[in-house]
C-alpha cells in the first residue's frame, strides 16, 4: 500500500465525495500489493463504500478485472443467489484506475451459507470468465508466478512440485473459470431467502481450475479448527468430496486441483511478504509439507 500524504488524501476524499455526491471521510486500509484501499464513511460515520486505487500495472489489471466482475454481476446476475457490492464509480486518479464499490454489511453476521447456496454462488463466479479469458495456459501462468518469486531453494521446490503434478495430469485440460480468490467465512455470508453475500473482490482472478473457491472455503474452516500443520493434507484428502459436483468422482483430478490451490496460495503469500523475507510464514509451515510429501 502506498502511504498517502495528507494532501493526497484530501484530493482523494474530494474525488470520492464528488462521485458519491455527498461529503465523505476516508480511512486508509491495508490492501494487497499493487493496491491502496480506503474505507468510506458518510457524515453519520456509517461505512458506505470501499475505494480501491491501483499502485502499479499488476494492481491495475486486478482492479479492472474485479470491476468487470461487479459490473457483469449487476447487469446479468441480479436474480442469482450471489449478492455482491454495487460498482459505484470507476475512474482514474494519478494515472491509475480507481474503483469505488458499495460496502455491504451482512444482514446475518457470522452466519455461514448452506452448502447448496454456496455452490450456486460459486457457479455464478466461475461463469464470469469468458472463452477469451481462458484462452491461454493455466499451468504456464502459475509457473510464471512461481518463477517471479525471489530466488530461493524453497521456490525451486515449489516449481518441482508443479512439474510433478504436470507429469501426472494435463493441467490445462482441467475445467477452468473465474475465482473470487478469498472465498471464506470472512468474505461470504448468508443473506435473506437463501442468498449469499460476497464481499472483498480484490483477489478476483481469471483462468483458474474450477473448484478453487470451494476448496478455499474448506481450507479456511480447517485452519479455524486449529489444524494448521495438517490443514493442507486434510484438504487434499477431502478434495474428492468437496469437488464431487465439479469434477465428478475423479479422485486424482480433485486432489490435483487441491494441490494446485496450495501452490497458488504459496505463490501469492511469498510474493507479498517482500524480497529478502521468503520463504517465511504459514506457507513453509503447512502448505509445503503437503506438496513436498506428495
Amino acid at each position: 500500500m502506498n502511504q498517502l500524504s495528507p494532501q493526497a488524501l484530501d484530493d482523494l476524499t474530494d474525488l470520492v465525495g464528488a462521485a458519491l455526491e455527498s461529503p465523505v471521510r476516508l480511512l486508509p486500509q491495508p490492501g494487497p500489493p499493487g493496491e491502496t484501499q480506503c474505507h468510506v464513511y458518510d457524515e453519520q460515520a456509517r461505512r458506505v463504500a470501499v475505494v480501491r486505487w491501483a499502485d502499479d500495472d499488476t494492481g491495475s489489471r486486478r482492479l479492472l478485472d474485479g470491476a468487470g466482475a461487479l459490473a457483469t454481476l449487476e447487469a446479468h446476475h441480479r436474480n442469482s443467489r450471489l449478492v455482491a457490492p454495487r460498482l459505484l464509480a470507476l475512474t482514474t486518479w494519478s494515472g491509475r484506475p480507481l474503483l469505488v464499490q458499495e460496502w455491504c454489511a451482512s444482514p446475518y453476521p457470522g452466519r455461514v451459507p448452506t452448502r447448496p447456496a454456496r455452490y450456486d454462488a460459486e457457479r455464478v463466479v466461475v461463469e464470469l470468465a469468458t472463452i477469451a479469458d481462458l484462452d491461454h495456459s493455466y499451468a504456464g501462468g502459475l509457473r510464471t508466478r512461481l518463477q517471479d518469486l525471489p530466488a530461493s531453494a524453497f521456490g525451486d521446490q515449489l516449481l518441482a512440485a508443479l512439474d510433478q503434478l504436470g507429469n501426472r495430469h494435463d493441467l490445462d485440460a482441467l475445467p477452468r473459470g473465474a475465482w473470487h480468490g478469498s472465498w471464506s467465512r470472512r468474505t461470504v455470508a448468508a443473506g435473506p431467502h437463501g442468498t449469499v453475500l460476497v464481499r472483498e473482490w480484490d483477489r478476483y482472478g481469471l483462468n483458474r481450475p474450477i473448484g478453487f473457491d470451494a476448496l478455499h472455503f474448506r481450507l479456511d474452516e480447517l485452519r479455524g479448527e486449529l489444524r494448521w500443520y495438517g490443514a493442507g493434507t486434510a484438504l487434499v484428502e477431502e478434495a474428492p468430496r468437496i469437488l464431487a459436483r465439479w469434477h465428478g468422482r475423479v479422485v486424482g483430478e480433485a486432489r490435483c486441483v487441491a494441490r494446485l490451490l496450495l501452490l497458488e496460495l504459496a505463490a501469492r503469500e511469498l510474493a507479498e511478504v517482500g524480497p529478502g523475507r521468503a520463504p517465511v510464514s504459514w506457507v513453509a509451515d503447512w502448505i509445503a509439507p503437503t506438496l513436498f510429501s506428495a
